[in-house]
């Protein structure tokens, strides 16, 4: 008798549990970052997909020491020892892919909408890869470059300092403001024909005057155009986003200068042939 009532208790229990219990909605999508394996009903509008998210650190560095670098206050040396100090150091980014070991190359998902004049002069649509990313000296928050959930092992990346392919001719005022490469200062556009400035830089040549106006260097055009690659180990891994960390060492994409005796022009190309060796992969971080 004492045996029946405590199975009868059991079963009143589990009847009232399962009369409560309301089954969950959620991500059911390995791939997801957001997955919930704790979910009944999947809701695919739920998922968050992984991002490749981009962090640049600035350095500027001697034999001896590797300094945080710093805009205004702080004073280098060039290679003939005349001080200058940068009052602004800003660049697009476009085109970053990661390769996989077999070769290929992974594709972000999100595409960008570019309006572009015909040869007729009709504005027509084109869609390409939105990839594209802007950089200011100082700011090392991550940028989020867009969606990627394919997984693979990884041998190296490659992007371009500057703005490829037809996003550099396209009706900029029609970019969304919120987007890298909507028109949120004239100082990081020539006009239609030229595109975007790649790299805009201020160097103040003279330290020593109180009010000196910095020079001005605007890099831009295809010619101008410059990619960087370099190796990766790891792998991407199906519902992790993925963080690329990327040390810039300003010392070397101004390695060379003369700020006593180099024109404009020759600041720039000096600057242009530095691009690619200013850049090196620090770390791959699972987040």
């Amino acid at each position: 008798m004492r045996i029946s009532r405590i199975i009868a208790g059991i079963i009143l229990l589990l009847t009232l549990w399962s009369g409560c219990y309301e089954p969950q909605d959620g991500c059911l999508d390995l791939e997801a970052v957001n997955y919930n394996f704790a979910a009944d009903n999947n809701a695919p509008e739920d998922c968050e997909y992984p991002e490749i998210r981009v962090q640049f650190t600035h350095v500027y560095s001697t034999p001896d020491t590797v300094y945080t670098f710093r805009l205004r206050d702080s004073v280098y040396l060039d290679e003939a020892g005349n001080p200058f100090s940068v009052n602004a150091f800003e660049f697009f980014i476009s085109d970053f892919e990661l390769q996989r070991t077999d070769g290929a190359y992974l594709k972000i998902e999100e595409e960008l909408d570019l309006y572009l004049f015909d040869n007729n002069g009709n504005v027509v649509l084109q869609m390409v890869p939105d990839n594209f990313g802007f950089v200011r000296a100082g700011n090392s928050s991550s940028i989020s470059l867009g969606t990627l959930r394919e997984a693979a092992d990884l041998q190296s990346l490659r992007f371009f300092v500057g703005v490829n392919g037809q996003a550099n001719v396209a009706i900029a005022d029609s970019i969304p403001l919120s987007h890298p490469l909507g028109l949120t200062d004239s100082l990081l556009y020539f006009n239609q024909d030229s595109g975007y400035v790649y790299q805009f830089i201020e160097l103040f040549r003279d330290t020593t005057a109180a009010d000196t106006i910095p020079e001005q260097l605007r890099i831009g055009t295809f010619a101008n155009l410059q990619q960087v690659q370099l190796p990766v180990g790891g792998e991407k891994i199906p519902g992790f986003n993925l963080k690329v960390v990327i040390q810039i060492d300003y010392s070397k994409w101004l390695a060379g200068i003369n700020v006593a005796t180099d024109s404009n022009a020759e600041l720039q190309q000096i600057i242009v042939g530095n691009t690619a060796e200013a850049f090196s992969l620090q770390e791959i971080v699972l987040e």
